[in-house]
């Protein structure tokens, strides 16, 4: 008999190691493979109550906004029951384990003054002996939580086993919260990095399409921002193909006009008998050919930005009329006698030197200076340093696509390109890199097919140059 029952008691120790060793098992899936801790943490205490009767179980965390513990994640309470089990540090059975990081086994909380009986009530509790285990999540030495279970105090198994197994999981799960926290703030951080960059891109010029981190043109950009949101006219100056359409439309985007009209147009790109109907419209009947009245480019405007590119070609007749449109914002259209107000800021641009223009009489001193308030000098290519691979990049991604191409620039090309001088500035690096992506005829731009093309380059330049007359 005596034998009998040594044999049922090994017996019973070897399946409760086996259950031991199984919600082990299965925490520790739960904990490594879970992405959110709450399904893990609440299904490991599930294991606990449904194999070992380690019932309502709780993970109680510190709150640093509020100061207090609180039941974060939990299996066999209730909503309402959660709600209540918030403490104070060293404030009950659950404060003082916290504070003093060390376990406490209550083993009748009916004769424990500490036990608040919070969050449980006594009578949802069965009516024989209850105990109650905390024990502290440590990270690095440091509480960074509680874990707590209620168990009936009259059984086979003793506190020593429970707690032991409970130590373990405390160790899974605080692991899993630090690794928690860690990915949390990490993201934060990226989240905010990527925030900060997005409202860098976009309060820069990368939202219009200006690329380049370079200090001259961020200079540049800044001067823009700090004038976009006004009445008063901006002149562009620089080099062609700069980028001074793009600077114009980010000035517009950037004003409270940005819902009305952005009208462009290019004064050396209309002959003289035409530019005045343009910028200002024509009555019908007015001139041959004028079957209907038109609304001019400054009329389509009101309320909006016109962009003035190369102003310096207007001739002085038309530059009389538009200093009027500057001075009281009215306009009479060719063939008619009528004012019509409109309400346009006008932000001009040029490559000419307008103050030589103003001192060889081609240019009107007092058009000029209305046209002056708020001079914008943009960096050629040649001053911008890295911007070029930049911007190098940038366009042939757009040549891959718009050629359906999908070509990358070999070791050493960019440093070739950023090296060449540049005289036609990023429109002539946008037709460069348009051409090597259809005559490149693998998928690799060699530097051998860019060094041709650019000395082709020079060698129109060169004969631009020799073809201008002498000053």
């Amino acid at each position: 008999m005596h034998t009998v029952r040594k044999d049922h008691q090994h017996q019973a120790q070897c399946n409760t190691a086996n259950t031991e060793l199984l919600v082990l098992q299965e925490a520790a899936r739960l904990i490594t493979r879970a992405v959110d801790p709450a399904p893990a943490i609440n299904g490991t205490l599930r294991l606990l109550s449904q194999l070992l009767g380690l019932n309502r179980g709780r993970v109680l965390l510190h709150d640093p906004v509020s100061g207090q513990l609180q039941i974060r994640y939990a299996y066999g309470l209730t909503d309402e029951e959660r709600q209540r089990g918030v403490y104070g540090l060293g404030e009950g059975v659950t404060g003082r384990v916290f504070e003093t990081g060390q376990t406490a086994v209550i083993q009748d909380i009916d004769d424990e003054p500490v036990y608040l009986r919070r969050a449980v009530e006594r009578t949802t509790l069965p009516s024989e002996t209850v105990a109650y285990l905390a024990l502290p999540l440590m990270h690095d030495e440091t509480p960074i939580g509680v874990l707590a279970v209620h168990r009936l105090r009259n059984r086979d198994r003793p506190f020593m086993r429970d707690i032991s197994l409970l130590q373990v999981v405390a160790v899974l799960i605080a692991q899993m919260l630090r690794v928690n926290q860690l990915v949390s703030e990490h993201t934060a951080a990226l989240q905010s990095e990527n925030r900060h960059l997005k409202e860098s891109l976009e309060g820069s010029g990368a939202a219009f399409g200006i690329i380049g981190e370079s200090p001259a043109l961020q200079h540049s950009i800044r001067q823009a921002h700090r004038v976009s949101d006004t009445r008063t006219t901006v002149m562009l100056q620089g080099e062609s193909g700069t980028g001074k359409e793009k600077f114009a439309r980010m000035l517009h985007l950037g004003s409270s006009r940005r819902d009305a009209p952005f009208i462009s147009i290019n004064c050396a790109a209309i002959p003289a008998t035409l530019i005045e109907a343009e910028l200002f419209g024509h009555e019908k009947g007015s001139f041959t050919g004028a079957s209907q009245t038109k609304r001019g480019r400054i009329e389509q405007a009101s309320g909006g930005t016109l962009f003035l590119d190369e102003i310096g070609d207007l001739d002085l007749d038309l530059q009389s009329k538009l200093l009027r449109v500057l001075e009281q914002q009215v306009i009479q259209r060719v063939g008619g006698s009528r004012d019509i107000p409109v309400d346009v800021r006008i932000v001009a641009a040029t490559h000419k030197n307008l103050q030589e223009a103003v001192n060889a009489g081609t240019f009107r001193l007092d058009l000029f200076y209305r046209l002056n308030v708020f001079p914008l000098r943009l960096p050629s290519l040649r001053e911008r340093g890295a911007d070029v691979g930049m911007l190098a990049r940038h366009f042939l991604n757009m040549a891959n696509q718009e050629y359906d191409r999908n070509v990358q620039f070999a070791p050493g090309v960019l440093d070739h390109l950023e090296s060449y001088n540049w005289p036609g500035n990023i429109r002539q690096l946008e037709n460069v890199v348009k051409r090597v992506v259809i005559l490149a005829p693998e998928s690799v731009v060699t530097r051998a097919l860019v060094q041709q093309i650019l000395v082709d380059e020079a060698s129109v330049t060169l004969a631009e140059h020799r073809s201008l007359p002498r000053p």
